[in-house]
């Protein structure tokens, strides 16, 4: 047997016998219903907030904004702190939020001129205020604009203000946005997009002091927020504690508090669950391991419930850059199709999501329409050891004889040596161990480099790795990072999401007429040229789509889990109630 296959069902057998050291909570009458399909609705003013929520997750912000020096998994928190012009409900309909209307040619907001360049108009809603009791002002829009558009701060995503000439206030509640050029989604901006900054409360620092801007404690500790639920108190290291926001915009949330602890060990977030210690945890901090033991002998008693979604693709990206012990073969493409070829993604998806997750060959959600289309048009690679070894020939790196321990080697006897990054937690060991083992058994010396817990968020270490880095990102266009607009440099203080600096003039083309063109036709056609070519260059290697979940107290009623339209699983958190 396959020993990562062996160690990942003793891992399910450990954690089937957690289930005798913690015990479980006493079993609820039924589990909850699941929230209809236009579940998002202001919460019911007829009675108040009740009951507190125990959550789990696995990483602590660095911050609460939701563009500011923030790291994936993050979104989680913005929804609890903060409200975006609008949202989009389980069902893919916009909605408003902060906003009193959706922008529509025909209503007059949104206007597109024969040059293409755009204007949305949103108008706010008047009752809107910052958690201090402060009225929400356009102004607090144009200053958000100013700031991620300011190249000296450490914004981690630029778009779409990068697209945008400017944004004005002709009055307090109205926020006039003017575009360089089409963007099919101008009307409909959400998170994180154009989020507004408390200008009351942060405009004099960043006039006076923009070198300490972005740590001022008004980010963190001293958050203020137009979410529905304001921070009450930050212990670091620790967890949260929030509370209603009472004169929230749709009305005030349903549950009085949340407690938001941070536990990094899946494990331990099985048993907090399992014993009843908290209510909540969801991907990615749990795992296909730990759910498949909550599913089998926990909510098959009617203790909780799971949600299960494939919402997250897992791909390799390959360093482009010249960078300290960069293995400059990477460039090569019959060197990227041996990978892929080399890769057991059957393997890949039985350690990491129990045969739960999907193969993926594109950076493309399951769930979305274009999806069979774009998968007709892509160039495959299944597994195929042989044709990997074939390309790598190919390439110039030769083995000296057959066999499995004979490696390959440049016509200077050099061995190719291949570097495969990856962060921790969960099975992200196991699985760089299985992709280093099927690269070994090809001729490619492959080792795994684990980045350190306390570097993760270092982004110019990130965007550093010397030749392959495995990773995860939502495969929407909205973080289709893969074009010029995204590279990592050191005057943007390495922010850039395409840390392996891949991009091409069509990929960059093919990308904007994705994203801007008005005219469906052109744009279903550019989608699926930009994964059809994609495909064909290998900028990325999509390896799987992983599996999700969340795990819940029956007495829990409100989560859906992630969807295709909004990031998080607390996207509808001010729905969610709690039975004491």
């Amino acid at each position: 047997m396959d020993p990562h296959l062996k160690s990942h069902r003793l891992l399910l057998a450990g954690l089937a016998g957690l289930l005798v050291v913690v015990g479980c909570a006493s079993p609820s009458s039924s589990p909850p219903s699941t929230p209809g399909a236009d579940a998002g609705g202001p919460a019911s003013k007829t009675t108040g907030p009740r009951g507190s929520l125990r959550i789990a997750w696995p990483t602590e912000p660095e911050n609460l904004n939701s563009k500011i020096g923030v790291g994936g998994g993050m979104h989680q928190f913005h929804w609890v702190f903060d409200s975006f012009l609008t949202y989009t409900n389980a069902n893919g309909l916009p909605q408003p939020m902060l906003a009193r209307e959706i922008p529509t040619q025909e209503n007059g907001d949104w206007v597109v001129n024969p040059d293409g360049t755009m204007v949305t108009t949103y108008r706010l809603r008047e009752n809107a205020r910052w958690h201090d009791g402060t009225p929400l002002t356009a102004g607090d829009f144009v200053f958000g604009y100013e700031v991620y558009r300011d190249p000296d701060l450490p914004v981690r995503e630029r778009m779409p203000e990068a697209l945008m000439s400017g944004v004005t206030a002709p009055d307090d509640h109205t926020v006039v946005v003017m575009w360089k050029e089409p963007y099919v989604t101008a009307n409909r901006l959400t998170h994180p997009q154009l989020a507004p900054i408390p200008r009351h409360l942060l405009e004099e620092k960043y006039r006076s002091n923009r070198a300490t801007f972005a740590f001022a404690e008004e980010w963190t500790v001293a958050y203020v927020g137009t979410g529905p639920f304001r921070l009450e108190r930050w212990t670091p290291g620790f967890g949260l504690v929030a509370r209603a926001h009472m004169d929230w915009i749709l009305g005030p949330p349903k549950l009085q508090t949340i407690e938001i602890r941070f536990i990094s060990d899946p494990r331990t977030l099985l048993a907090n669950i399992l014993s009843g210690e908290v209510d909540l945890v969801n991907s990615p901090g749990i795992g296909a391991a730990e759910a498949s033991v909550a599913r089998d002998q926990w909510a098959a008693k009617g203790e909780g419930y799971i949600r299960t979604w494939h919402r997250t693709i897992r791909f390799v990206a390959f360093q482009f850059r010249e960078v300290p012990s960069w293995q400059r073969a990477v460039t090569d493409l019959r060197v990227r199709q041996a990978l892929l070829h080399a890769t057991d993604r059957e393997a890949l998806l039985e350690v990491t999501t129990h045969g739960l997750g999907l193969k993926a060959g594109a950076f493309i959600m399951p769930s979305d329409p274009l999806f069979p289309d774009v998968e007709r048009a892509l160039t495959r690679y299944p597994y195929d050891p042989n044709r990997a070894g074939a390309l790598l020939a190919e390439a110039g790196w030769r083995r000296p004889q057959p066999g499995a321990q004979a490696q390959a080697a440049n016509a200077q006897g050099e061995a190719l040596n291949l570097e495969l990054w990856t962060t921790g937690g969960g099975s992200s060991e196991q699985e760089g161990a299985i992709m280093v083992d099927n690269w070994r058994a090809v001729g490619i010396n492959a080792s795994l480099f684990m980045i350190p817990a306390a570097r993760q968020r270092d982004q110019e270490l990130r965007a550093s790795f010397p030749s392959v880095n495995l990773t995860s990102r939502f495969p929407t266009l909205d973080d289709f990072v893969f074009t010029s607009t995204h590279l990592p440099t050191a005057e943007a203080r390495w922010q850039g999401a395409n840390r392996g600096s891949f991009w091409t003039a069509d990929i960059d083309q093919l990308f904007t007429l994705a994203v801007s063109s008005l005219r469906e036709g052109e744009r279903r056609q550019a989608v699926i040229a930009l994964h059809k070519t994609m495909s064909e260059m290998l900028g990325v290697g999509p390896l799987y789509y992983d599996a999700d979940f969340l795990i819940a107290k029956s007495k829990l009623k409100g989560p859906i889990g992630e969807t295709a339209f909004a990031g998080g699983v607390s996207w509808n958190i001010f729905e969610w109630e709690i039975s004491e």
